[in-house]
């Protein structure tokens, strides 16, 4: 699987931040081993690591407890790169936000996280929803991603109105008063998610950049950040990585996955069994290890793992994963829960 990579661009934005808070932008690039000709490609992909040891870094230089709400709070398009682009030409909220799945790997691309949509009636919840633990947890990059969006969508419709709700899995990291000053609500530390929830009416406001001409524009200078970005990896990482984010929506088939890599489903074999390996047995290791996930950090049933892991029937899940790991997966739930009492 690739390593989880962040943009240049992101980075940069980081820096800017840090250095507005007084920071020395040469001194954090040092401590972190970013180099200028990292950072020259806006689109050039920085290691995952190097983002999270900068926050870290540059929060405790500055002083600034919530230094990931300082960096969500002032993106712009550019911080965003194509995506921004896309998202500012987009004609409506809801249309911009259907930016993030396609394109969202420009910014930030990581094996343990996954933008969701969800509608329940008259509103909507976007999260930053964790599925694996390949990644550390980062409660700055975390503020950051979820104020980003507020901040980004606000700056794209014109409007500060509040969301509904404001969830955060960890505790605050500054005083609660800035968040509250910030989103106009409260915030829910300490929660089950990393989520906005706001008005279903809010999907239909108005982008005031629109430009249909220009984001046809965008959309195809998007497709090719995304193959520049991801062409030195394996078609191995390339699959996982897609298989990631489609099994809990219900589209990992092997026509659906040659489909997203643009080539054939018999092209897509070949090149599988050029690295070694098979599309099923792909196929197969992705689901186990998300059903590890689940299984370690949700309460969901195992009717549910199954269904969201791709399988017809709860059967067939507990077959799988009994091979896998040697219990079924109520056995092996009982067993984390009696280690983590011991």
């Amino acid at each position: 699987m690739r390593p989880a990579s962040t943009s240049a661009a992101f980075v940069s934005h980081v820096l800017s931040i840090a250095v507005q808070q007084g920071c020395d932008e040469d001194a954090l690039c040092r401590q972190v081993g970013l180099s200028r000709t990292q950072l020259a490609d806006p689109i050039q992909r920085i290691p995952m690591r190097q983002l999270r040891d900068l926050m870290a870094l540059a929060s405790e230089a500055c002083g600034q407890a919530h230094f990931g709400l300082l960096v969500g709070a002032t993106v712009r398009p550019g911080t965003y790169g194509c995506l921004g682009y896309v998202a500012m030409t987009s004609n409506t909220l809801g249309d911009a936000m259907g930016m993030i799945r396609r394109f969202g790997k420009i910014v930030f691309d990581s094996p343990s996280s996954q933008t969701r949509i969800a509608m329940d009636g008259e509103r909507v919840t976007i999260e930053d929803c964790r599925i694996t633990e390949l990644e550390p947890y980062s409660a700055l990059l975390q503020e950051a991603v979820l104020i980003g969006w507020t901040a980004f969508g606000r700056w794209l419709i014109g409007t500060n109105m509040p969301p509904l709700e404001v969830h955060m899995r960890h505790a605050a990291l500054g005083a609660p008063e800035h968040y509250e000053r910030f989103f106009g609500c409260p915030v829910q530390f300490n929660s089950h998610m990393n989520g906005l929830v706001f008005p279903e009416e809010m999907l239909r406001a108005p982008v005031l950049g629109a430009d249909p001409r220009t984001h046809r524009s965008m959309l195809l200078e998007a497709d090719v950040q995304l193959g520049r970005s991801y062409a030195p990896y394996s078609v191995i990482a390339r699959v996982r990585a897609f298989l990631v984010e489609a099994l809990p929506n219900g589209d990992a088939s092997l026509e659906s996955v040659a489909r997203h890599l643009a080539m054939s489903p018999r092209t897509l074999q070949r090149k599988l069994a050029m690295e070694n390996e098979s599309f099923s047995l792909v196929l197969e290791a992705v689901r186990m290890e998300l059903a590890d996930h689940y299984l370690r950090c949700t309460e969901s049933s195992v009717m549910d793992i199954s269904l969201m892991l791709g399988y017809s029937q709860a059967s067939a899940f507990s077959h799988a994963f009994r091979q896998f790991r040697g219990l079924s997966p109520a056995d092996y739930r009982k067993f984390l829960a009696m280690a983590e009492d011991s």
